[in-house]
């Protein structure tokens, strides 16, 4: 949200690095070093993984941005499983150690939300999804429609979505975290203009992915 500070490192992992840090210090004090190594190493590699770096959010208020940090895997045009009509797919697959935060594509309204269980349908579609899948539903001021649905690949860690639906967000805010990487699809209208190909690198809330057509703005 505009104006409110987020630490480089996620709050969510602040506990868990100070109970390593105390392991590490009594157990080197106390018991020996050698009990206190895996735990000192573990405190930069959590460091490392749980950074939320700021980024520059594009001054266009037409552009999507990419929600997360990732590679653009593939792009097509389908029908969308999730409201009536053809989109243009922008697929992401994020890497292990690609930063964990989720930020919005684009500023809007939240208009739906699903969170789908393996074996769940579709809202459009009929078919089945084989994995856990959370999809929001963005709708900008002038009516266009962008979804953005993760596909989990962690049985473990499961996305966290701070946005609930009928809420405002702002383009290229925070808005959930993905730990440890998942499939990312991009949904968006037909006619808008897109900025990247295959296999680019994208960065979350910096990385333009398309120009939504307005001939008017």
């Amino acid at each position: 949200m505009p104006g409110k500070h987020y630490p480089f490192i996620s709050k969510r992992i602040w506990i868990l690095l100070f109970v390593f840090f105390l392991i590490g210090f009594f157990g080197s004090q106390y018991i020996h070093s050698l009990v206190a190594w895996p735990f000192w190493l573990l405190i930069p590699l959590l460091a490392f993984y749980y950074r939320d770096p700021e980024r520059l959010i594009p001054s266009q208020p037409l552009a999507i941005v990419s929600p997360v940090d990732a590679r653009v895997v593939a792009i097509d045009t389908l029908p969308n499983p999730y409201i009536e009509g053809d989109s243009i797919r922008i697929e992401l697959k994020m890497a292990f150690s690609d930063v964990f935060r989720v930020r919005s594509p684009t500023e809007g309204k939240v208009i739906n939300a699903w969170h789908l269980l393996p074996g769940d349908p579709l809202p459009i579609q009929q078919g089945p999804v084989s994995s856990l899948r959370i999809s929001h539903w963005i709708q900008t001021d002038e009516g266009d429609n962008i979804v953005i649905s993760i596909r989990n690949r962690s049985r473990f860690f499961h996305p966290q979505c701070d946005i609930q639906t009928g809420e405002r967000i702002g383009q290229g805010q925070r808005c959930g975290m993905i730990e440890f990487g998942a499939m990312i699809d991009v949904f968006i209208p037909v006619d808008a203009r897109l900025e990247v190909v295959v296999g680019d690198r994208v960065k979350s809330g910096s990385t333009v992915l398309a120009q939504l057509h307005h001939a008017h703005v």
